[in-house]
């Protein structure tokens, strides 16, 4: 294989001392799941405790898609990924539907940061549970043993993996890679990770992309009852407004209200098919496992277009459909050892009693999704806020700020909030789209225009109007198309 080395010099802090040393990354093509052409691939050793340059090591994992034209710019994309907890190597198929103009004439960097990926990761195990087949006793009870166990046992010093930390990692990596300025995106949680960047390494940053974001007042899990019930809200206006869905399901959100207040705690006894193995299962539905798995639903506009029926089926006590979907989405490949590090230390620790006492009443989720955090939290180390979070952090970098309309997790409202951060923001609201825009209609074209001019100036951003809502599913034969 052809070898590549880029060096740059490093400069360190050792005992109040200033030492300069050569590190280098030596990048080899290869291949990575979901991408059909080959990458560089490499890696970059850093310190575990950044105070303790004589401790543990961890070697980050990169991989980078070269700019296909060889006359490139030389201020690559840099992609921070989402959760937190997913390695930002496991992006490449979101790239090729997001990054196709930006990757023309520029470099695509993915870094696994500390803790995430294959860069160390803080991984968990958790017991295989059919969810829908155990109490929110027996759920709270499975998923705290095994963060206690994972706490006890793993091979890491938790408190070390921070966001802050992890951007000290991933800025010099990019130096020893010879990228002076950068481009950042972040989608969902990487928002936050783009915005504390930003802040620590301005000079460095040339253009910001924020997709589904997360600014500093949105502590997650806080607000994700509320944002959820907007998108559910959304979804029930939009079925009563068409002809066809609300014809064949009828007040869809009386009876999905009167539907969820009839379960009992002990849930609903049901029968579903395995969706993998067909095997017939006896399953105790419950109410914590209905709410949480029609959240996430709710993150992919097509799926979400499944929700009348599965919520009509459930009615009848046919749960074959919400399982079904379920079992689609698949694993979101999160590393939950570095979700519970992040999250916890630097949202859940700016949370108050009162704060989560009010998100009981909030919508049909509840206060589940924010339970099952607290759950999580007081059975993990946390580390100290980083102090980057007691800062004002403005920044006058070009950023386009992108929200989907009916997004569950991360709706309009946070862009306006990320805009403070931002001032030299422009902030574009994608119509029937849910979480992350980047792969929807125009937005890899706007994104690519936006980055080569680094300036919102001559961009018509109107294409973005034309994206549609995806028609409903009115029985298990597919979607039918909208009568308006």
């Amino acid at each position: 294989m052809k070898l590549y080395t880029l060096m740059a010099v490093l400069i360190l802090f050792i005992d109040q001392n200033y030492a300069a040393t050569q590190k280098t990354i030596e990048l080899e093509f290869c291949h990575v799941p979901n991408y059909s052409e080959e990458v560089l691939c490499g890696t970059f050793e850093v310190e575990e405790n950044r105070a303790a340059p004589n401790g543990r090591k961890i070697n980050l994992h990169i991989a980078v898609i070269p700019s296909v034209t060889e006359a490139k710019e030389l201020d690559p994309l840099v992609l921070f990924a989402g959760g937190p907890g997913q390695g930002a190597r496991d992006m490449t198929r979101f790239v090729g539907m997001a990054f196709r103009p930006v990757n023309e004439n520029r470099d695509v960097v993915l870094i696994d940061q500390r803790g995430m990926g294959a860069s160390n990761p803080l991984e968990c195990e958790f017991p295989e549970e059919d969810f829908l087949n155990k109490t929110q006793e027996e759920m709270q009870a499975i998923n705290i043993k095994a963060i206690q166990d994972c706490a006890a046992n793993i091979d890491a010093d938790v408190t070390l993996y921070t966001q802050d930390i992890a951007n000290q990692d991933i800025y010099e990596a990019l130096l020893a890679m010879g990228y002076d300025k950068i481009n950042i995106y972040g989608g969902s949680w990487g928002t936050r990770s783009a915005l504390l960047y930003a802040n620590q390494y301005p000079d460095h940053v040339r253009t910001v992309v924020v997709d589904g974001v997360a600014p500093l007042a949105n502590k997650v899990p806080l607000f994700a009852t509320r944002d959820a019930q907007k998108a559910m809200d959304g979804l029930f206006e939009d079925c009563a407004n068409d002809e066809q869905c609300s014809k064949t399901f009828g007040d869809l959100e009386t009876r999905f209200t009167e539907f969820l207040s009839s379960i009992p705690e002990q849930g609903i006894s049901a029968t579903i098919a395995d969706p993998s193995s067909g095997r017939l299962m006896d399953v105790e539905v419950t109410k914590m496992s209905v709410v949480n798995a029609l959240r996430g639903i709710l993150y992919s506009p097509s799926l979400s277009r499944m929700v009348p029926l599965i919520i009509d089926k459930m009615i009848d006590h046919d749960f074959r459909p919400l399982a079904g979907v379920v079992s689609a989405m698949g694993d979101a490949g999160m590393t939950i050892g570095a979700t519970l590090t992040i999250l916890c230390s630097e949202d859940f620790a700016r949370m108050s009693e009162e704060d989560m006492l009010h998100q009981q009443t909030q919508g049909f989720v509840a206060g589940t999704f924010t339970q099952m955090f607290k759950e999580s939290c007081d059975h993990w180390p946390l580390a100290p806020l980083p102090e980057i979070y007691k800062q004002e952090l403005v920044q006058n970098v070009p950023t386009l700020i992108l929200s989907g309309e009916f997004d569950p997790v991360t709706p309009p409202s946070w862009g306006d909030d990320m805009a403070k951060h931002f001032p030299n923001s422009l902030h574009i609201i994608a119509p029937n789209t849910g979480h992350n825009v980047a792969p929807v209609g125009c937005a890899d074209d706007l994104i690519g225009e936006f980055i080569t001019k680094a300036s919102f100036e001559d961009i018509d951003y109107s294409c973005i109007d034309k994206i549609q809502r995806p028609s409903f599913f009115l029985n298990t034969s597919g979607p039918v198309g909208r009568t308006e």
